[in-house]
């Protein structure tokens, strides 16, 4: 009887090999994909661009830059596992409807991988656009540079997203106005700190109607903790708004602060506004009157 031949077939070793520099292919992708343009994307449409309304550009805008700074995490509005996908679908649905700036934001941002690839091109389209009178490309300039890699993220472009965010909080854009108020506020990303004018723009995008990105406003009082009620109200009322757009427990910690303030300190007048304001339910608007001096 003849003996077997137990030597690999040599498709069988192709095959093998093949299979091996396709994952070694793909590894290396995924390792530098966020060095190249993203590719996944449909063209825009400009002609769909120039059939959608101001009103509703206005509603497209005010979405996208609510979930923006959490482009890459769980939400309010995408709470489930799922959220990701959910956002990334979203986001195509706006560019689809001729939504340019969300089809530039999912160019630097992939909601349902978490990667953050190059700006080179997406700044240059939002300086045209903002070259035109693009109030909204101005904003989403500063939105887009903020989530880069500090490894990643040029001068220049830092440079270019301030100029053109002073540019369209003069103009009077909400989001510009919030996120140059914050700034302000905070001290942060080169603007000097400026707590007075930094509340004014705030309150402006909030009269607006903006509800989002409220961590300047909540440092601010944080900032005037004491026994008094009005700026222990001031406070809880942004951190409820606050957690209206992000997964948050801010205002049941607070509380617990109060609690803790009130036994230590043996007011009563800490307890009573503890009881107020855990049965309180505050609107932005609402928050807006409260002021801050």
């Amino acid at each position: 009887m003849a003996l077997q031949d137990h030597r690999p077939l040599p498709w069988l070793a192709a095959c093998a090999g093949a299979l091996f520099f396709a994952a070694c292919g793909m590894l290396l992708f995924e390792s530098s994909r966020e060095f190249f343009p993203r590719r996944d994307l449909p063209s825009f449409d400009a002609r769909r661009a120039a059939r959608l309304g101001a009103d509703q550009r206005a509603v497209y805008e005010q979405e996208l830059f609510s979930e923006l700074s959490q482009w890459n995490r769980t939400s309010r509005r995408y709470a489930t596992k799922e959220g990701a996908t959910q956002r990334e679908l979203r986001w195509r649905q706006l560019a689809d409807e001729g939504f340019e700036l969300a089809h530039v934001a999912l160019q630097v941002l992939q909601p349902d991988g978490g990667f953050v690839y190059p700006l080179e091109r997406p700044m240059s389209r939002l300086q045209a656009m903002a070259k035109s009178g693009d109030s909204g490309a101005m904003c989403l300039m500063t939105g887009l540079v903020s989530q880069v890699k500090r490894g990643r993220l040029s001068p220049e472009h830092s440079d270019i997203a301030r100029q053109w965010l002073l540019q369209g909080a003069e103009r009077g854009h909400a989001e510009c106005q919030l996120q140059l108020g914050r700034r302000l506020i905070l001290g942060i990303d080169g603007v000097a700190r400026d707590a007075r004018r930094g509340l004014e723009l705030e309150f402006a995008a909030r009269r607006a109607g903006y509800a989002h990105d409220v961590d300047g406003l909540v440092a601010y009082f944080q900032r005037r903790w004491s026994t008094d009620s009005t700026n222990l109200t001031r406070l809880y009322c942004w951190l409820s708004i606050d957690a209206g757009s992000r997964l948050t427990d801010g205002p049941q910690r607070m509380l617990k602060l109060l609690r803790a303030d009130a036994h230590r300190l043996g007011l009563e007048q800490l307890q009573n506004l503890e009881s107020q304001l855990a049965s309180a339910a505050f609107s932005l608007q609402q928050c807006v009157g409260l002021g801050a001096d």
